[in-house]
């Protein structure tokens, strides 16, 4: 029989350990992967089209992951020889781990001051690195085969040399997902120079409550300078969204923010209260606000949400997110393990095995909260050591393998927890401590579960659903 990929399926192999095998579902799209061994890849590379395949020779497991493909309708299979794959459907082995989206500070300088940063930008202490190490880093990005990045910084259009970093990710189809900037630079010729490399980002543009942005982002004129670039990009087409951080400052400014946003045209808006890290350390205690203000407020934004016919994409901490022109909504705080899977399977943190972040520095991290943590320097460096390795080995790689068992060995009192299927730690960087432990339980989780809890969340939600939507919405 001949076997061919059906589009819009195309697989390609990155090396791990020991020999894990991903698929990447179509061409430019993100999606989770599915990891093979090494003789189930091998047997896919003879699914070309083109060659033969007796299946009758393959090995038992082999045999039926061919079979199971097939019944998936990922494979065509035919008794005579098929078109042949074209060139994004080729298979590429990469010696990396697979990563779906490196997140890259390109440099550590910022031109705000904002109270509640993670990186301390506004300190000047972290370095920017030039070009030329830039360039060694988009080499390492595209040797690892990511074909997405996420640009920030500090505030990534500082850098005079901006274009270069755009043009050398361009010309290794290296596509600029998100760019995260405070917008005070943000022009016509920035989306302009983005056009000429064939670039189209998202763009997040952090707003922090109308007529509240500037005391946050420590810089008079702030706000005028996002609301200018926020028509521009409507103007431009592009797709924007926005982050808000929450405080005792602007709490009564939410719902006023959403229309705002809504009629901006911005795509959709996250919410949070500032993690206690960096910057943040200095003013918490004087403008943080409890978790249950926290959920008082957000309370009232999905009533107003609703009210309003869910104008934008809304997402308040993990308590709240749904789509515009939705009722469907979900609660992230509610993370539920499949199947009662053995807890030694289990990842802490989905999220960064598929991603990771580049500091600065050129350090290589499982995300941008352990970037300033007493960890920092145990992380290694792509520009000593190459990106692919640091993916399967070193400090960071042992992290993102870290399973929720460890967690549990260092916490025995969540064992017995009503709600560990439910809340699994949490977030394994929003509690790190000062000495660099992540093994910690996430105090916002466990708060939501014991003392909020999804039923009555749901509850609520439900009831502002019921209040405001039509029944055809529901």
């Amino acid at each position: 029989m001949y076997y061919r990929l059906k589009e819009p399926w195309a697989f390609r192999g990155w090396k791990g350990l020991p020999y894990s095998i991903s698929a990447e579902y179509g061409e430019d799209k993100h999606h989770r992967p599915i990891f093979f061994n090494k003789s189930q890849f091998m047997a896919l590379l003879y699914c070309n089209g083109e060659e033969e395949l007796d299946t009758a020779s393959l090995g038992e497991r082999e045999r039926k992951f061919i079979e199971e493909l097939v019944s998936e309708n990922c494979l065509e299979a035919s008794e005579t020889p098929l078109e042949p794959l074209k060139p994004w459907q080729r298979y590429i082995v990469y010696n990396s781990r697979f990563v779906q989206i490196a997140h890259w500070s390109i440099t550590g300088k910022c031109n705000f001051k904002c109270r509640h940063c993670l990186l301390s930008a506004p300190d000047a202490h972290l370095v920017q690195l030039p070009l030329s190490d830039c360039l060694k880093i988009v080499d390492e990005i595209y040797k690892c085969g990511i074909k997405r990045v996420d640009v920030t910084g500090g505030e990534p259009l500082v850098r005079t040399d901006f274009e270069e970093i755009v043009k050398a990710l361009s010309e290794r189809h290296i596509d600029i997902g998100l760019l995260f900037t405070n917008a005070s630079l943000l022009t016509s010729e920035t989306l302009d120079m983005f056009e000429r490399y064939h670039m189209h980002p998202n763009v997040q543009i952090s707003y922090d409550g109308l007529g509240h942005h500037d005391w946050l982002r420590g810089v008079s004129g702030a706000e005028a300078d996002a609301q200018r670039a926020l028509k521009l990009l409507k103007e431009r087409n592009y797709i924007t969204t926005c982050a808000m951080c929450i405080h005792k400052e602007n709490m009564d400014s939410l719902n006023d923010t959403i229309d705002y946003m809504a009629s901006l045209g911005v795509r959709a808006l996250r919410v949070n209260a500032p993690q206690e890290l960096g910057v943040w350390k200095q003013y918490a205690a004087e403008y943080a606000l409890n978790r249950e203000e926290v959920w008082n407020i957000y309370k009232g934004a999905i009533r107003h949400f609703f009210k309003t016919g869910m104008p934008i994409d809304l997402e308040l901490d993990g308590f709240f997110f749904c789509k515009a022109g939705e009722t469907n909504y979900k609660v992230k705080y509610v993370r539920k393990r499949k199947n009662a899977i053995s807890w030694d399977k289990v990842p802490y943190c989905e999220s960064v095995r598929y991603n990771v972040y580049i500091a600065p520095d050129g350090a290589l991290a499982p995300c941008m909260g352990f970037a300033e943590s007493a960890l920092k320097d145990t992380f290694p460096n792509v520009l000593q050591t190459p990106l692919g390795e640091l993916t399967q080995r070193g400090t960071c790689h042992d992290i993102v393998e870290t399973k929720i068992s460890k967690f549990l060995a260092r916490n025995p009192e969540c064992k017995d927890c009503e709600y560990l299927d439910v809340c699994m730690g949490g977030c394994m960087v929003a509690d790190i401590t000062d000495e660099g432990d992540y093994l910690v339980p996430d105090k916002n989780v466990c708060y939501f579960h014991k003392h909020i809890g999804e039923e009555a969340t749901r509850k609520f939600i439900d009831e502002a659903i019921a209040e405001f939507c039509n029944p055809e919405q529901k």
